[in-house]
């Protein structure tokens, strides 16, 4: 299930909401968790269905409306009809009198404050059906057929209670239902044979990773340099005072970066000098490489000698500058001694693209923190950061020209335009190492990037040789949009009923409007130019090598086949087209209304469901980077395919790639 893509996912990383405020409307519950258990039961007849059956008991006074709440990234939302979730049978049962009563979904009409929606599950009796106090109860949900659970990341969590007390404001008081791993069963799941395969797919591929020279007498480099020699002429012995002579170019700005990193790393009493000095013999001296040209003309390419009378880096560009000083960076952190072993080192970079993604919009980074994502990506010689910041949770970035974008699309929370969601519970993630508060369903968390703390990030990335690529998800993925524009990005014409993956009904923007005369395209038609065009403009201050003008990814992916299917705006060549062939043509459509830019996406924004190209697509010499998500069994073939016809291609593969599933509670 592709809850979002990456070329290395980072999305529930030990996160604290930006904003608890709510925090005084928990109470402590007098409903006590017993287990829940999860997996193939009775009646699962489909290979897609699994059933759970949660217990508890209330220790507590009686409690007469109540609604249960849970987030889980599988949907109970009943859509018969687009055979979703049709054979669901939802309970409650009273174990001392065997009396039950049906739950229902809880889902707010159109254009209200969320209830339930995507992966955040609420239930409700569909009668009375009060928790009455020293009573045992279990809730059966079964044969959900949105696929069993095979992974801790899966499991339900984040479990509250609303119960019919509410505040002055009207806000919901919630009552947090923890629970505890060993609380949990999951049929068909053998935890130690999860083990066993963890380890053997690291015996047989991770290894194959590790560098090749295993000589103890050098250096571990990462990545692996094409070359790296011992000349045995004498160490280095790093001096009290170094002068960094850059004979490369007038440009100082890298050595002059890394003047100061050097001081810190070396511990020397004065930052290191940096000159142009064309005639120097000594220190650490930058220069073009000469003939025989090894790095094969790569800009990113460089050569570092370590002599016992200095140390010489050359390189065609300060990009490769910048590498071989995180190389040297590197052998220094092995001795952090006196001395810098005599080695000659050559290195250029067999891949162009070297990327993270980091998805900002369903779990909020602060600008420091991603400055230190930064850092690591920079010491791993990685040169690209592609940035997620848009999808159905949050919409992150502030244009000055739609304030309600970060207003309302950037929070969400109970009794909000966009309620809660993506709620992992602090106790089961095992990257929260030192415990700290997560956001719960009726915290406001919320958090955007102005202008200037993006040129901040830019400006930084800048000096650590990365590419920021911004990515706004469109058509699909885009309720955060939605709900902060609705006036414009809602067309009353569109009937259709579907379920997104993500378990979301209402998460497409009218593309069938664009260019249209039809009332609702002529508002939507200049908006989402103006959005994409200032999302672009605000990273076009980039001066890293690769760096394209006016990139902007827009998504492209996991639109609902069911989407635009009772659309009476979807007339004349919009017309008898799927949903996909309706994304192909909007893009289509964005892209040469808007010929300034350069568009990016998920190989959905190119490629139909098997390893074609759709009939009208953007072409290649307009699209910066096109990411191949699907798994590899079927994603080498389209990757290959993208490729033969030019477009630049990057493997994403969900099942190589990704860092959004934990596979075990092991860290």
């Amino acid at each position: 299930m592709h809850i979002k893509r990456f070329s290395l996912w980072l999305c529930s990383l030990g996160l604290i909401a930006t904003n608890l405020q709510a925090a005084n409307l928990v109470k402590k519950s007098s409903v006590v968790i017993d287990n829940i258990s999860v997996g193939k039961m009775d009646g699962d007849s489909q290979a897609s269905q699994f059933s759970m059956i949660l217990n508890f008991h209330n220790d507590g006074d009686e409690i007469e409306h109540w609604q249960l709440g849970f987030y889980m990234p599988r949907t109970f939302y009943n859509l018969a009809q687009q055979k979703i979730n049709p054979d669901l049978d939802m309970q409650i049962c009273t174990v001392e009198d065997g009396s039950c009563v049906n739950l229902k979904y809880v889902k707010a009409p159109s254009g209200s404050n969320d209830l339930g929606q995507g992966y955040f599950n609420m239930l409700e009796p569909v009668a009375n059906f009060s928790l009455k106090p020293n009573h045992h109860y279990y809730i059966q949900l079964a044969h959900n057929n949105q696929w069993n659970v095979g992974n801790i990341s899966a499991l339900p969590q984040s479990l509250f209670l609303i119960a019919d007390d509410y505040n002055k404001n009207g806000v919901p008081r919630i009552y947090p239902l923890p629970t505890e791993l060993n609380q949990y069963s999951l049929t068909n799941y053998n935890h130690e044979q999860i083990l066993q395969q963890i380890e053997q797919h690291l015996q047989q591929n991770w290894q194959n990773s590790q560098p090749n020279n295993l000589d103890p007498q050098l250096p571990q480099i990462v990545p692996q340099p094409i070359s790296i020699v011992n000349n045995n002429s004498g160490d280095f012995t790093i001096p009290s005072t170094i002068i960094l002579h850059n004979q490369l170019n007038e440009d100082n700005q890298v050595a002059s970066y890394w003047s100061k990193i050097i001081q810190q790393d070396w511990q020397l009493a004065k930052l290191p000098k940096v000159d142009n000095d064309g005639n120097a013999s000594t220190g650490i001296i930058i220069n073009e490489i000469g003939q025989p040209r090894l790095i094969d003309n790569n800009p990113e390419g460089y050569r570092l000698t370590i002599s016992a009378t200095n140390i010489t880096i050359e390189a065609l560009t300060q990009t490769g500058v910048y590498y071989a000083l995180q190389t040297l960076r590197q052998i220094w952190s092995q001795n952090k001694n006196a001395t810098l072993p005599a080695l000659t080192i050559t290195d250029y970079p067999r891949l162009k693209y070297r990327g993270v993604m980091l998805d900002s919009a369903r779990h909020f980074f602060s600008v420091n923190e991603i400055k230190s994502l930064i850092d690591v990506m920079a010491s791993q010689k990685l040169n690209t950061l592609h940035w997620h910041l848009s999808d159905d949770e949050a919409f992150r970035i502030e244009l000055p020209l739609y304030p309600n974008i970060a207003n309302l699309g950037a929070k969400r929370g109970l009794g909000q335009i966009i309620g809660p969601n993506m709620l992992i519970q602090n106790n089961l993630d095992t990257t929260n190492l030192s415990q700290a508060q997560y956001p719960l369903a009726n915290s406001n968390y919320q958090g955007s990037y102005s202008p200037e703390q993006i040129q901040q990030l830019i400006t930084y990335a800048n000096a650590n040789q990365i590419t920021i690529i911004p990515e706004i998800d469109l058509p699909g993925h885009a309720r955060s949009l939605i709900k902060a524009l609705p006036d414009i990005m809602i067309d009353e014409n569109d009937k259709s009923q579907f379920v997104s993956v993500q378990g979301y009904t209402d998460d497409v923007i009218p593309v069938c409007t664009y260019a249209t005369n039809i009332s609702t395209g002529q508002q939507f038609t200049p908006t989402i130019n103006a959005i994409i065009n200032n999302i672009a403009q605000l990273f076009n201050q980039q001066t890293t090598i690769y760096a394209l003008s006016n990139e902007i990814s827009i998504g492209g992916d996991e639109v609902s086949a069911n989407a635009w299917t009772n659309d009476s705006s979807c007339r004349n060549e919009w017309s008898n087209l799927s949903a996909l062939e309706k994304s192909h043509l909007f893009f289509q459509k964005l892209a040469e209304s808007n010929s300034q830019l350069i568009f990016s996406g998920w190989q959905q924004f190119i490629q139909n469901d098997n390893d074609s190209l759709g009939k009208n697509i953007v072409k290649s010499n307009q699209t910066g980077h096109v990411w191949v998500w699907n798994p590899s069994k079927e994603g080498i073939a389209q990757a290959v395919n993208l490729a033969n016809h030019n477009y630049p291609t990057v493997l994403a593969y969900a099942d190589r790639s990704y860092f959004d599933l934990a596979y075990s509670p092991s860290m």
